[in-house]
């Protein structure tokens, strides 16, 4: 059918118009770029099955209007016949949910092939939709009621549930390529219902042969397909976690002008870092605004707000419909609340699931259902063993205070409402406060400066070893995950920083900001061989970066370093949302690092904590011991390592292995260092799970002794016998001490030469 130019942009199911949704614009184009495409893809030159996409996204990132978006411009462009269903709230069986999935497809499909948008909106029964279809339906439509009757009346409810989720499959493909968009983030409301509704869903979605989005809470979807037995191969992902910070003011500005609510840039920061990005919480405060007729301009009007909808407004009803479902009882809700409560101010991270069951009062199976709720919900985090009550919001975090408050304590309600308001009051300029100094502390010109040889983990440049080992992690895991890392990379010690816009003026039209050149030593000493030039620069991408934009940026600066006359450079490149997999095999091919704004913000945090950078002499910790050179006085290092090592319940193999090593160490600095004082600096630091050895002398050694520790010693013609055979001595004794500890590292520094050693008591699985 034909449609006039002006109805391209008719809003049938948005609820806000197309002009002023903004948060996931890129978001949306993907969603409608994967329903108008034949969902078969190239991979390795292979045809790959791509009609299902899986939106994963985190409580609360909102997903709704971004699928009644992409419905509005499909059914306006004509090209695939839109289906949009969101599980009902009210529904509470799989069968109820199943009927109104069925009469909802048939009014959508007769709406569009009416092109009748108004019709979407009708509550109409079957036999109204008979009377309504076209005359080219009719005849599978009669036959799909005739055959719903039928099942309806059956005793099997499952058989029901499948035949009204796979209705689509009906559907003549002469009539139409249909997409089925199906909201499932109501799913855990249907946890109880006799049929297992997640699977059928899935089933019917995957074993299909229709194009379909399937969007839900990332732990439930994703254990739902694998339940089902659903191939991830042959589904495309795209996750959506709450808006970052440009999208998120975007958002409470467009939010605000809509409802008419005054606000100024203060408060509209104050709101996207108090609500944590969250499209529901910002749209939420915005929407309560208007209502109560209140101007946002003050950090005051906002925190009364805010409390006001804590404590008895939209977040509260969130909130409580939410509790109220995981657990029902109130007797039950109250113990949760308690024992959430205990823990999210302590950090408690090891509450064992037989403490839980014991405070709950329930058996094993009531306290599984339960705590599988919680953890769907990212309320808390639960392996099966331990629960971490620690990760969650702050918006849910004052929820669980003020309800354990007012339900358990019995305070007086104006008493809460007064703390929690003066305690939101003290907290907004802090809040502000500390996004300001993250912000400034961002910009790549500054912290590439901080960069002096500072040991940090490898995975903060590599971004796909980084996604596969922390994702859905929380930020206490990865923090903890990063200190335990021993694959490290050591920085280059930079001298200089500029920005790429004054070596190449061309540079300008992606920002003063967006790249800058670093030259940089390596390895501590100032040579032209250790010289290098680091070429960094952030991508402008709201989704994972592609091959294609890698390779212009790689190609970019790559022009830059041959322009300039560098000689040895090493590229590094930042996206917000870091790498597909094809952007990161090129980036292997050009030895690039290849980081996330998250990945950034952990390397920029911890080189401002000084995290990585050599740590200051701990008496505690760390022993140290001068011995003149020669003597056999490495015997007497020798015998304090072992005491050392035997405090920390080394194994007695492992003890002889660090023995050896440091013997093997003090001779080679003895034979082979120019030491004017002629004495060994020995330090041993005892940490939680590895003992850290350095041995240093001053003065300076060959200039090719970190070729043994990496290659061997190098065959080189015209020399001596007596030299090669003081040179193979010295290249086996550090071959050596490579296979007794787990990590070796030469470094020159300014006073001298150091050698550091680390033995771990329990190896790290990398």
């Amino acid at each position: 059918m034909s449609h006039n130019r002006h109805e391209e942009g008719r809003q049938i199911l948005g609820r806000v118009k197309r002009d002023q949704f903004v948060g996931r614009v890129a978001e949306l184009q993907r969603l409608v770029s994967h329903a108008t495409q034949s969902g078969r893809l190239e991979r390795a030159g292979h045809p790959v099955d791509r009609r299902g996409l899986l939106i994963l996204l985190a409580p609360l990132a909102g997903v709704s209007e971004l699928l009644r978006q992409a419905y509005d411009e499909l059914f306006n462009k004509r090209e695939s016949v839109p289906i949009y269903f969101a599980l009902p709230q009210t529904e509470a069986t799989a069968v109820s949910a199943a009927i109104e999935f069925l009469n909802t497809f048939l009014l959508q499909y007769i709406a569009f092939r009416r092109d009748e948008p108004s019709l979407c909106q009708l509550s109409l029964t079957l036999n109204d939709l008979v009377q309504l279809a076209p005359a080219d339906d009719l005849p599978w439509i009669e036959e799909l009621i005739e055959a719903y009757n039928l099942q309806r009346f059956g005793k099997d409810d499952r058989e029901l549930v499948r035949f009204c989720l796979t209705a689509p499959n009906r559907v003549p493909s002469r009539n139409g390529r249909l997409y089925i968009f199906f909201d499932a983030v109501q799913l855990a409301n249907y946890a109880d219902s006799s049929v297992p509704l997640a699977a059928e869903i899935v089933r019917a979605l995957v074993f299909s042969k229709l194009p379909f989005a399937l969007a839900g809470l990332r732990r439930e979807v994703l254990d739902a397909v694998g339940r089902a037995g659903g191939n991830f191969d042959s589904l495309d992902v795209l996750r959506l976690e709450p808006l970052g910070e440009e999208d998120a003011r975007k958002l409470v500005v467009s939010a605000a002008h809509r409802h008419q609510v005054a606000i100024n840039d203060e408060t509209r920061d104050l709101l996207v870092q108090q609500l944590e990005g969250s499209p529901f919480f910002i749209t939420a405060m915005l929407e309560a605004a208007r209502e109560n007729n209140l101007a946002l301009e003050s950090y005051l009007a906002c925190e009364r707000l805010y409390v006001d909808e804590l404590m008895g407004g939209r977040l509260n009803r969130y909130f409580t419909s939410v509790l109220e479902h995981i657990a029902p009882e109130p007797e039950t809700r109250a113990a949760v609340v308690r024992l959430l409560c205990e823990a999210v101010p302590t950090g408690n991270r090891t509450a064992s699931f037989e403490a839980w069951r014991k405070r709950l009062k329930l058996d094993s199976v009531g306290v599984e259902q339960l705590l599988r709720a919680l953890h769907i919900q990212e309320l808390v985090n639960w392996d099966g063993e331990t629960v971490d009550a620690a990760g969650a919001s702050s918006v849910w975090k004052d929820y669980l205070r003020s309800r354990f408050r007012l339900d358990a304590l019995r305070e007086p309600r104006a008493l809460v409402v007064a703390d929690v308001m003066a305690e939101a009051l003290k907290r907004a300029p802090q809040t502000i406060a500390r996004h300001y100094r993250r912000v400034a502390g961002l910009r790549l010109r500054e912290l590439l400066g901080e960069f002096n040889a500072q040991l940090v983990p490898k995975t903060l440049f590599d971004f796909a070893a980084f996604a596969a080992r922390y994702k859905g992690a929380t930020a206490d895991e990865i923090a903890a995950g990063l200190d335990a890392d021993t694959a490290l990379l050591r920085l280059p010690q930079v001298f200089h920083t500029a920005s790429g816009v004054s070596l190449s003026p061309e540079l300008r039209q992606f920002g003063e900001e967006s790249s800058v050149v670093a030259r940089a030593f390596e390895r501590g000493t100032y040579t032209d061989d250790n010289e290098i030039v680091w070429l960094v620069a952030k991508l402008n991408s709201k989704l994972e970066a592609d091959r294609s934009l890698v390779e212009t940026w790689c190609d970019r600066l790559a022009g830059l370093a041959r322009q300039s006359g560098f000689i040895r450079t090493q590229l590094w490149l930042v996206a917000n949302e870091g790498f597909s997999p094809e952007a990161i095999e090129l980036l292997r091919e050009r030895n690039a690092y290849g980081s996330s704004q998250q990945q950034f913000e952990l390397l920029s945090a911890r080189l401002s904590e000084g995290a990585g950078a050599p740590q200051q002499s701990d008496d505690a910790n760390e022993f140290s011991l001068i011995l003149p050179m020669g003597g056999d006085n490495e015997l007497l290092a020798a015998t304090i390592v072992e005491q050392v090592a035997r405090r920390l319940n080394f194994s007695p193999e492992a003890i002889n292995q660090i023995k050896t090593a440091i013997v093997e160490a003090c001779i080679n600095a003895a034979e082979h260092s120019l030491s004017p004082d002629r004495k060994i600096y020995q330090r041993f630091r005892v940490e939680n799970d590895r003992l850290v050895i350095t041995i240093s002398s001053r003065g300076i050694v060959p200039p090719d002794i970190q070729g043994y520790l990496e290659e061997g010693p190098v065959e080189e013609i015209g020399r001596d016998e007596s030299e090669d055979q003081a040179e193979q001595r010295r290249g086996w004794g550090l071959k050596l001490i490579r296979t007794l500890m787990d990590e070796v590292e030469f470094e020159r520094v300014d006073e001298g030469t150091s050698l550091r050693m680390t033995k771990y008591l329990r190896k790290s699985a990398q």
